[in-house]
């Protein structure tokens, strides 16, 4: 057993435990296991962007200047997922994300860009904006929530790149300094691009514990690891053009005066609604066929 699997078997146990004193279930009253879990690292960001432009016509912003980064790696289960490889029940993934509502929905999350690094999680049709790249970024052990809690420091390192760009970086560390709170996790508002209809995916259960607090400092930019030369007026190598909003190809760089207001990370487990985990919030709008990319 790797240090990976050590540590999201320890996730799983923790929400197990969690989910035992609940006293919550599945089935003929079974012990409710969660289908995901793993890590998450939060990262809460101010921009001078205005993030509304990037919803679809049905669907608000509920701060139009404050997101946040999602470092994500997560682990399946279920009978079939239990048998495969490694490279079809786990992923990591970073999201930047957002708060946005309806009337009838309330608030929920908001991906407004995912960057995968298996090709198999990439184009989901219920999903916003994803690319199939280059993820890094680091576990966190219990000798690391020791440090902390004796008053060290660890740190986290992160980024996502393409070929020889880098798309996103992000240099911190958990000092236990709490400066953030926990972004709320009551379900997402997928798809609502260009021909798709906008929905909302409900989860059944989510449960975060251990949080680890921290800070740092965020880029986004397509920036040569290696030099290379870019023609007058032109874009690096793997990076995205066009302007933001839905189903545009648009580049993270877009999002201008980065201010990072805090990080903090979890253990995270979560399953989806097994009744009705999408439900429609409003058609794909008349005669709008166009590609969500």
């Amino acid at each position: 057993m790797n240090r990976r699997d050590l540590i999201l078997g320890g996730a799983l146990g923790l929400a197990a435990a969690g989910a035992a004193r609940a006293q919550t279930s599945r089935g003929s009253g079974g012990l409710y296991v969660p289908a995901c879990y793993g890590q998450v690292t939060e990262v809460a960001f101010t921009t001078s962007t205005d993030l509304q432009g990037f919803m679809p016509p049905g669907l608000t912003v509920l701060d139009p200047h404050r997101a946040f980064l999602k470092f994500e790696r997560v682990k399946i289960r279920s009978p079939e997922a239990d048998k495969m490889t490694a490279a079809f029940n786990e992923y990591d993934h970073v999201c930047i994300a957002t708060m946005a509502t309806t009337p009838q929905f309330g608030p929920r999350q908001r991906n407004i860009l995912m960057w995968e690094h298996r090709a198999w999680t990439a184009g989901g049709p219920e999903q916003g904006v994803q690319r199939w790249v280059d993820v890094g970024f680091p576990d966190i052990f219990d000798i690391d929530h020791n440090i902390v809690a004796k008053g060290g420091k660890v740190a986290f390192n992160a980024k996502v790149w393409r070929g020889l760009n880098e798309l996103m970086s992000f240099s911190g560390a958990f000092d236990g300094k709490k400066r953030v709170e926990h972004q709320p996790y009551p379900g997402f508002y997928v798809g609502g691009d260009p021909g798709r209809d906008l929905e909302v995916w409900n989860l059944e259960a989510s449960e975060f514990s251990r949080p680890l607090h921290g800070t740092g400092t965020l880029r986004f930019g397509a920036v040569p690891t290696v030099a290379r030369r870019v023609a007058p007026g032109g874009t690096p190598p793997g990076d995205q053009s066009g302007p933001p909003g839905p189903g545009k190809n648009w580049a993270a760089t877009v999002l201008k005066d980065i201010e990072v207001q805090g990080a903090v990370h979890h253990d995270f487990s979560f399953t989806p609604s097994r009744s009705n985990e999408f439900q429609l919030v409003r058609k794909a709008l008349p005669g709008d066929g166009r590609s969500r990319l």
